[in-house]
């Protein structure tokens, strides 16, 4: 494959991972025509639910006794607290296989990054994640309760 664009086919595998997973869990999918910050919007037609979605994934590298990946993600967005119902969904390759997605509200993943973030004027917010045995951590704030929490997409 071109490596220049890898990345493109990187993550639109991670999108349609993520897209798979809600079907099977008996939600609708659609790619909003215009990209504005929303990766995906899932529904639950029975129950007028809509909920947008935001994907980021990312190749896993390897340290010494774990792997980190890194992310980045709009600072704009992260901050607009009127985007309370988007939900990041963090996705990592490691040795060729998807690992449990981190699935983080906007809301969450701001209390969460508040007592560490840097510049707020930047445009993009990069964040590295740790992960260790079953445990995923972004610096020291434990983040294990997210793999695979599609609590907020139960009925």
């Amino acid at each position: 494959m071109n490596k220049p664009y890898y990345h493109l086919y990187f993550g639109k595998a991670g999108h349609l991972f993520v897209m798979s997973e809600f079907l099977l869990r008996g939600w609708n999918v659609a790619i909003p025509e215009v990209d504005e910050g929303d990766d995906i919007f899932v529904v639950k037609h029975e129950e007028g639910r809509l909920m947008r979605i935001q994907v980021k994934t990312s190749q896993a590298k390897l340290q010494k006794e774990n792997f980190t990946a890194t992310f980045s993600i709009s600072t704009r967005q992260l901050d607009d607290a009127t985007k309370d119902d988007i939900f990041y969904i963090f996705l990592v390759r490691y040795k060729d296989k998807w690992q449990l997605p981190l699935i983080i509200s906007r809301y969450d993943l701001f209390e969460r990054l508040i007592s560490i973030r840097g510049n707020k004027s930047i445009e993009n917010q990069t964040i590295r994640l740790s992960f260790k045995d079953r445990s995923v951590f972004l610096k020291d704030i434990d983040l294990t309760q997210y793999q695979n929490n599609f609590t907020d997409f139960e009925s």
